[in-house]
Parts: structure tokens; C-alpha cells; sequence
């Protein structure tokens, strides 16, 4: 099993515990199963394929056609009128792919559904979170940094008890900084029937946490756009990102620390509609991790950067992650061209919740992506091992690409605030060396 699945299987039961009655995930691409030689590589619905709107009919005609069996294919889902472009098809017990392939043959776009997650199947972070005594990485910056900069971070919301961190706190004075806002976790939702803090509970409030340490003027909302342990349907999330940016606004940067891998590198179907209308939102920027496999295939959203949608070079910014000591690309971090820029993304330390987790990764002596390691040090070697517990009061370190895009993201707003420009223009200035974010990804290779 490669470094990055070592987890997969009992990820993906964390992931179907979490799903409503009648959905299932499974596991791509084709042929990944325990003890397989395919390896799984991310998680989708089962019995769905994803087609456009447009050519629902005629691909449910199709497949009924191409592959008869006794499941009736239909149309799944109400479409959401003058939101969304994308019909799911519900093919029943019909091998997915081949349905795909079909599809593909008959000029009809269609792709799996695919799960979109902040950790989940896909192990987001680079490692389990620790708990720390600080001090804060990265460190408070000066307090007007960011001023006047809304940043709307799509993750898994606030822990019940994130105002405990007085740099999330509102503060007065000038400038007047405002407290971060958003969904918060109801108490006895973040702990597992053992009373331990769930796997990822903490995440969009460690993000935050680091936005502000870097720019904590910043306007900061985080929002719940994962609710299924840590993971959303790629259709769902497409609109679950217009009906929050509708009802909102258009914020000047969007922070989305989550994606998937897809069966053929293809971009997601799902996300279509959310990355058109964001191109013409010449206002907001998405700024997106580029994910934790270790490798150079494309991760989603983050690989929008090099789509056509992203021709200008200023609608999409992806993120990998550098090395603790700043001398080269973090193992864990995906690279590759679709990749714009390297922020620091190992061990850092910021807000996280208070109470007893337990350990599910197996931490390792040695690197998981190479042997010899790439370097010494790196976030794989711990001697904490499965199962062993420890107890947080309220601070974390943890590591990951998840974490290295709310350094860039605040970066960009603490521009902004100082040039008064936009996002696409600090970003453009960031990546110009005005305030340069080192891309070290050849260090290693």
C-alpha cells in the first residue's frame, strides 16, 4: 500500500458512519479493494455518475440503453434552478465506469462523484495534530494587517470553545478588529462516543487561527461546507459554495483547504458552475491547498490553477507546503506546474480545542514518501504510534498544505490592506517578490 492510503480503508468507514441512509462511498479508481494491487486513491458515491443538466435525459436513455439490467436509471435529485449545471444519474448496481466510458462514446460529459474532503479518505494533513505549549507559528503579526480584508474560510467550522484564543476574539481599539464569525460546533458533536475529540474537529479553527496570526486586522468567517465527517459530495459543495458566497457576498479571498484526486485528473464536474462564476468575481480570490499524496497529480480544486478558467493566472492559487527549516518542499506536499506557490506548512501551532484524543495514524520512524528520508526531521518520524492517547489544552501543532494556504491567504489580505488593491492584484504583487513566498520545489529532485 503506497505511503498516503496507509489509513484509506478506515477512513473511508469514518466517511460512510457519517453518510446519510442510502449513500455509500467506495473507493477508485477501478479495481481498489483491500488486498489489491490497485491502490485506492480517493473516495466516491456508489450507484452515480455525474452528467450536465443539459444531458441528463438523453444520458439516462443512454446507459439504459448500453447497459440493460434490472436497476431503472434515473434522474437523482431535484435541480437547484439557475444554480447549478450538473444532474447526478443514479445507474443502480451498473459498473460506474463502464458507465462513464459509455457516455464518454456517445459525446455525453459525465465523470464519478467524487468526495471532496479536509482530511477523510485523502489524509489532508501531513500528520495528526500534537499537543502544544507554543509559542504561536507563525507569530502574531502586527495588528493592522488585513484590515478591511474579508476572508470567507470554507472548512468544518469553529469549535464550541474557539473564542478561548483571544487573537479569534474581537478586539478593540485601531483598528477595530472583529471576532472571527461563522458555523460552531455544538459540543457533543466534536467528541466520539468515548468522550475523545473526533479526527479533523479542529481543523477550520486551527486555520483561522493561522489567517489571523498572519494578518489580524482580517475580516474571518468560517464556514461548515463539509458535513460528512470532514467530507461533501463535489456536487454538493458546488452549491453549498454559491448559496454561502449568494447569501454572504463576495468575500475578497476564499481559503479552501480540501480536495480530492479524480479517477482520470480530470477537473471536477461538480465545481464547474462555483469556479465560472468565480472568474467573474474579478473581487475574490481562491486561495486552495494542493494536498498531502506526496506525488505530482492534480488535486482538486487547488489544479483549477492551471485550467482554462484560470488562464490570467489570477482566478486560482494553489498551495503546497515547504519544510519546517525553509530549505525545500515538505515530503508530504503535493507539487507539480498546477502548483503556484510554497508557504511553510510543517508543525506549525495555533488554536485547537481542549480535551483527550487518541491516535489512529501509524507514525513511523521513517519517511512514508521516501527511504532514505528527504530530509531530517520530516512530520512522518514520531514515536507516537495507534492508539495512544493525549490530552489538549487548547493549543496544537499539526502540519499539512491545509495549513501553509491560510499563511498565503493572510499574506495576500495583509497586501490588500497595505497597497489597497485587490486579491488577484497583492497576489500578483506576492508572486512578482515584493513579498516573496519561496517556490523551493526543485530543492529535493
Amino acid at each position: 500500500m503506497t505511503p498516503s492510503d496507509s489509513r484509506f480503508w478506515e477512513q473511508l468507514e469514518i466517511l460512510n458512519a457519517a453518510l446519510p441512509d442510502g449513500m455509500r462511498a467506495v473507493a477508485g479508481p477501478e479495481g481498489a479493494a483491500p488486498g489489491s494491487a490497485v491502490q485506492p486513491r480517493f473516495a466516491h458515491l456508489a450507484g452515480h455518475v455525474l452528467v450536465r443538466d443539459a444531458d441528463a435525459g438523453r444520458a439516462a436513455a443512454t446507459v439504459q440503453r448500453l447497459q440493460p439490467g434490472p436497476d431503472t436509471v434515473r434522474v437523482a435529485g431535484a435541480r437547484t434552478v439557475g444554480r447549478t449545471s450538473m444532474r447526478r444519474l443514479s445507474v443502480g448496481s451498473r459498473n460506474l465506469h463502464r458507465t462513464v466510458e459509455h457516455l464518454a462514446r456517445e459525446d455525453i460529459a459525465s465523470s464519478l462523484v467524487h468526495f471532496v474532503t479536509v482530511a477523510g479518505v485523502n489524509l489532508c494533513p501531513g500528520d495528526e495534530p500534537v499537543p502544544s505549549a507554543g509559542p504561536l507559528n507563525p507569530p502574531l503579526s502586527g495588528r493592522d494587517r488585513g484590515a478591511g480584508v474579508s476572508v470567507a474560510v470554507l472548512d468544518t467550522g469553529l469549535v464550541h470553545d474557539y473564542l478561548d484564543h483571544q487573537w479569534l476574539a474581537e478586539s478593540s481599539g485601531i483598528p477595530n478588529i472583529p471576532k472571527v464569525d461563522g458555523d460552531v460546533t455544538d459540543p457533543g458533536d466534536e467528541l466520539d462516543p468515548d468522550g475523545l475529540i473526533k479526527p479533523y474537529v479542529g481543523h477550520g479553527t486551527f486555520i483561522a487561527g493561522v489567517l489571523r496570526c498572519v494578518a489580524p486586522a482580517a475580516d474571518v468567517r468560517v464556514y461548515n461546507a463539509f458535513p460528512y465527517a470532514g467530507a461533501a459530495l463535489e456536487d454538493e459543495l458546488g452549491q453549498t459554495l454559491l448559496h454561502i458566497l449568494d447569501e454572504h457576498g463576495w468575500p475578497d479571498i476564499v481559503s479552501l483547504s480540501a480536495g480530492t484526486r479524480t479517477a482520470d485528473a480530470s477537473a471536477l464536474l461538480g465545481l464547474a458552475d462555483f469556479v465560472d462564476e468565480l472568474a467573474a468575481h474579478p473581487g475574490t480570490l481562491l486561495v486552495a491547498a494542493a494536498g498531502n499524496d506526496g506525488e505530482t497529480l492534480p488535486f482538486w480544486p487547488a489544479a483549477f490553477a492551471t485550467e482554462p478558467v484560470n488562464a490570467s493566472g489570477d482566478v486560482v492559487l494553489s498551495v503546497g507546503a515547504l519544510r519546517e527549516d525553509g530549505l525545500g518542499r515538505a515530503c508530504f506536499s503535493n507539487h507539480g506546474d498546477w502548483v503556484t506557490v510554497y508557504a511553510p506548512g510543517e508543525r506549525l501551532v495555533n488554536a485547537f480545542t481542549s480535551g483527550p484524543y487518541q491516535y489512529g495514524y501509524p507514525h513511523r520512524t521513517t519517511c512514508r514518501f521516501a527511504d532514505p528520508a528527504h530530509y531530517p526531521g520530516c512530520t512522518c518520524m514520531a514515536t507516537l504510534q495507534e492508539g495512544d492517547k493525549a490530552t489538549f489544552t487548547g493549543l496544537a501543532a499539526w502540519s499539512g498544505t491545509s495549513f501553509a494556504t491560510p499563511i498565503v491567504a493572510g499574506m495576500i489580505a495583509a497586501r490588500m490592506a497595505q497597497e489597497q488593491v485587490s486579491a488577484r492584484e497583492a497576489a500578483a504583487q506576492l508572486l512578482a517578490g515584493r513579498l516573496a513566498v519561496p517556490d523551493l520545489s526543485g530543492f529535493l529532485r
